[in-house]
């Protein structure tokens, strides 16, 4: 592994900003996707529909880096964003922050876990390619 790479000066936020411009109605599994590569122990996926559904949308995407959680959800057809700290279980603060915030705080920290995580460099590569 390579740790002299640094992600966040190569445009790891950007890439994802740029995903968001091109298809934000299809952002939601876009993000699930690169987070349940890059963090699949503390990444969890939400999809609606039933049992017998063929099409089980994503409707929730919580990743959990550190002491920060990032949550992104459909709300009813617009993307919410919010980025909640956590102390030994207990919720200190839980903030609502524009999807451009959001995606910066959330790329730093995985570019922060990336440096020492083999599947999180990967999946950060395969975003940058």
């Amino acid at each position: 592994m390579d740790s002299e790479i640094d992600f966040s000066s190569l445009g790891v936020s950007g890439a994802l900003s740029q995903m968001y411009r091109q298809d934000a109605q299809g952002f939601l599994p876009l993000i699930a996707v690169f987070l349940e590569g890059a963090l699949p122990a503390e990444t969890r996926v939400e999809r609606a529909g039933g049992l017998f559904r063929k099409n089980k949308p994503v409707t929730r995407v919580t990743s959990t880096i550190g002491e920060s959680v990032y949550v992104i959800e459909d709300n009813r057809g617009t993307l919410a964003t919010r980025r909640e700290k956590i102390v030994r279980g207990i919720r200190l603060k839980s903030e609502e922050l524009p999807i451009h915030q959001w995606l910066t705080a959330l790329s730093e920290d995985v570019a922060g876990r990336a440096a020492s995580d083999e599947a999180a460099m990967a999946a950060m590569r395969r975003l940058l390619e």
